[in-house]
């Protein structure tokens, strides 16, 4: 008998810390981003990865691999910085051993972050040529991982899908390069962990039909994008701790590679993974 009282104890005990850790857990749930200070002018540092591949579209065969290994640092005044910039060719997204060339042109670029200069040529009159294309994805990526933490997350709701009406229909044109028409694209803060030390909101993010069009003297491309990923969001500064994206990209291609049109599939995947 008192054996069992012993642990009917127990169990009220543990059920009421679990209790307790659920009103605990809830809190986070009904915080209002609007009501969160931003840290944006503290400096901020990142470990970034792009690893992308190029895929025959209907066989699979691949053309090449790729991974970029750099250092992402923002909120110094508005400005924003690149460093430690390598390119590795690889076997495939799994493998983690390489030994990557560094990038000399794109190491210390620095430019005003937040800011539609990025999509001209002359942005990137200091870039090498051959590393303009490389140059403008990581810069339009850190673009959209900054916008959507500090524009999109203050209307987020838990569990509530949202779809920003700026990105519906809009038509994003670098000069000499892409026009990527952004069809739409939805968010929704589905839970919450922790990174860094910080408590995060978990952001998940999806845009699955995104047409892409290229017409210059180096290529042709006519094709659609979709991607997805998530944002880890500090739910006490509203920096963004982690960010993965994942795009998928089929084109027709001609180029002096592939002067007979080629469907390609592009892989890309590229984290931020903020530094303590």
């Amino acid at each position: 008998m008192r054996t069992s009282i012993y642990l009917s104890l127990a169990f009220l005990l543990f059920a009421k810390s679990l209790f307790a850790q659920d009103k605990d857990v809830d809190k986070y749930f009904q915080i209002n981003p609007l009501e969160i200070k931003s840290q944006k002018n503290e400096i901020q540092e990142y470990a970034v990865t792009l690893k992308w591949q190029n895929l025959d579209a209907i066989n699979g065969n691949k053309i090449n691999c790729n991974v970029v290994n750099a250092t992402y640092i923002v909120g110094d005044n508005g400005h924003v910085s690149w460093k430690n910039v390598s390119l590795a060719q690889i076997e495939d997204f799994n493998q983690t051993q390489y030994k990557g060339n560094h990038l000399p042109s794109l190491n210390d670029f620095s430019y005003k972050s937040m800011d539609t200069a990025f999509l001209s040529e002359e942005f990137y009159k200091n870039i090498s040529v051959e590393q303009r294309d490389l140059a403008k994805w990581l810069v339009s990526d850190a673009v959209q991982m900054q916008g959507l933490a500090w524009y999109v997350f203050d209307s987020l709701e838990f569990k509530k899908d949202f779809e920003p009406k700026l990105l519906e229909n809009h038509d994003v044109r670098f000069e000499d390069w892409v026009t990527f028409t952004s069809r739409y694209q939805k968010l929704v803060w589905s839970g919450i962990t922790k990174h860094n030390d910080e408590v995060c909101a978990i952001v998940k993010f999806e845009s699955f039909y995104n047409p892409v069009k290229i017409d210059n003297e180096q290529m042709q491309v006519k094709g659609r994008s979709l991607y997805y990923g998530e944002m880890w969001i500090s739910l006490t500064d509203k920096q963004v701790e982690y960010a993965v994206m994942f795009e998928d990209v089929i084109m027709k291609l001609t180029s002096s590679m592939f002067p007979d049109e080629q469907l390609i599939d592009l892989q890309r995947e590229i984290v931020f993974n903020k530094q303590k």
